[in-house]
């Protein structure tokens, strides 16, 4: 299924470039256009080739890794070891090049220009958080990348995306008596190059599930699924330093994991005591919220929810027995598809409105109207947004496992706990800050009745007081990528804090408007 997935993008992708190459024969004569997608093509393919050993250096650079050899292999790890070697031997490419990385933070990532000189590159966190099977489990998937030729893939749909950008870039330039014509074909081709980058996401995901595949079928899906949480699990748990920060996200695209997305199952995971129920209703959102498809489409992974509810099924399939149940975790829910998806469409349409209503006003009235129609359209959103409701006593955890959340429309909450550091760790500029109950982790953000000068003086000022003081928080909680809540106010044993989210957003709607206001008396 997966790789007829990815065949049919590689199809899309490629009648793509070609539509856009007949329409320039028949419209131009303009030959540097032509050049201009060979010299893509030749520097793609030798950065391609030659981007193995340019990553090599930046990974000793940054992350001090240490490559060994396999004979160090075989000493440290020899059943690993063994495993990488009958993988390597069964699919007829070299041993892999194996570095470890001294983090504590658990991932893994594999690269190369292909089979014959692939790179896995571990963390020690890996081995500190799992098992020797899971271990293996997360090997096998990377192995599954290079044995699917996962590098030459995402490179040919990359620059086939890249040659779309270079036609409409050249043509858009074009003068004289064709430009006309010539101009709509570069319209074309950027919309083309728009929609190739969603496809070349859409073909990650789909190599990231196929990776996940060939792991279940030569480890095991329960282990793999155990390894995806404990990663998480050890992202949250394992210390916060400067290097490991930079380590998972500039790997984010590369690793194991999405670490944005996982996260807030890290969070689930520690605060549960890696609870397989707790999780499995974490992950309820991920499969039935039609949020969440929206959510993944700017992503280079799967929600993690998904993957483990696909290992889940060929788990099934296998006849082994598997830890987490979505499927009855989803009954258990009693989900009212009706409502959801009501809510969904209700939120496409607010997210929309200030585009939808600029262009009612532009028709009806004239494109004076336009910024008015953007400001109504914010005043709108606000309102939807921020819902003037009792805040519901809650915890994080009992938000989390609501598969009705929202990225667009806030849920009125009030949680007891404390703020535990900043939301950007170590950044004192940080004015938001992480939030913990008894159940869970969020993101809080902050926003000062001053703008930024009051944000910046809070960061500086307050944040540091409040850290690690018990107090009570009325918030809106949404559930984006992951969690996080819009705070109203915070009372302390000392003091209440109040947050002006609102007013900003009222006061930018107000500006639009005042816009259209100002040139149409002018106008008079």
């Amino acid at each position: 299924m997966f790789a007829a997935a990815s065949l049919l993008t590689f199809g899309v992708l490629f009648s793509f470039l070609f539509s856009i190459i007949i329409l320039v024969l028949q419209v131009t004569q303009n030959l540097n256009i032509f050049l201009a997608i060979g010299l893509t093509v030749v520097v793609n393919v030798i950065l391609w080739l030659i981007s193995p050993w340019l990553t090599d250096l930046m990974n000793r650079f940054f992350y001090k890794v240490r490559f060994l050899k396999k004979e160090e292999m075989d000493e440290l790890y020899p059943e690993l070891s063994q495993f990488i070697q009958s993988i390597s031997a069964k699919h007829r490419f070299p041993y892999p090049k194996i570095g470890i990385i001294d983090d504590q933070n658990p991932t893994a990532f594999t690269y190369g220009s292909g089979r014959y000189n692939a790179r896995i590159v571990l963390t020690e966190g890996l081995f500190t958080y799992l098992s020797p099977q899971e271990t293996k489990a997360v090997v096998a998937h990377e192995l599954g990348h290079i044995v699917n030729r996962d590098f030459v893939v995402m490179m040919i749909a990359s620059t086939i995306v890249q040659i779309l950008y270079e036609i409409y870039a050249h043509l858009i330039r074009v003068k004289g008596k064709k430009s006309g014509n010539i101009k709509l074909v570069a319209l074309l081709a950027y919309a083309f190059y728009t929609i190739g980058i969603y496809l070349i996401l859409f073909l990650s995901r789909t190599r990231e599930y196929m990776a996940d595949t060939f792991a279940a079928q030569t480890a095991s899906a329960q282990d793999l699924s155990n390894a995806l949480i404990k990663i998480a699990y050890g992202i949250v748990a394992a210390p916060d330093t400067d290097a490991s920060k930079r380590l998972l996200h500039s790997t984010r695209h590369l690793g194991i994991i999405d670490v944005n997305n996982a996260k807030h199952l890290g969070v689930t995971a520690y605060i549960t005591h890696q609870n397989p129920e707790r999780i499995a209703e974490v992950m309820v959102f991920d499969r039935v919220n039609p949020w969440a498809k929206i959510i993944e489409l700017n992503s280079t992974h799967p929600l993690t929810g998904k993957r483990i509810d696909n290992l889940s099924t060929i788990s099934k399939k296998q006849g082994k027995p598997f830890s987490y149940d979505v499927d009855a975790a989803t009954s258990k829910m009693k989900i009212n598809k009706s409502v959801m998806y009501m809510d969904f469409m209700q939120g496409v349409v607010i997210y929309y409105a200030p585009l939808l209503l600029s262009i009612l006003l532009m028709v009806l009235f004239g494109f004076v109207w336009i910024p008015a129609g953007i400001g109504i359209g914010i005043l709108i959103q606000t309102m939807y947004r921020f819902p003037q409701e009792p805040e519901k006593q809650t915890t994080i955890l009992d938000q989390m496992r609501n598969p009705y959340a929202s990225p667009i429309r806030g849920t009125s909450i009030r949680l007891t706990g404390n703020a535990i550091g900043r939301g950007m760790p170590g950044y004192i500029f940080s004015e938001d800050v992480m939030y913990q109950d008894s159940t869970g982790l969020i993101f809080l953000d902050y926003s000062s009745l001053f703008g930024f000068i009051g944000n910046l003086f809070f960061a500086i000022n307050q944040v540091k007081k409040i850290i690690g003081t018990p107090s009570t928080v009325d918030a809106w909680f949404f559930r984006g990528m992951g969690p996080y809540a819009v705070m109203k106010k915070m009372k302390t044993t000392s003091e209440t804090i109040v947050s002006h989210p609102i007013l900003w957003s009222i006061l930018k709607g107000l500006f639009f408007i005042g816009i259209s206001l100002f040139i149409y008396y002018r106008g008079i």
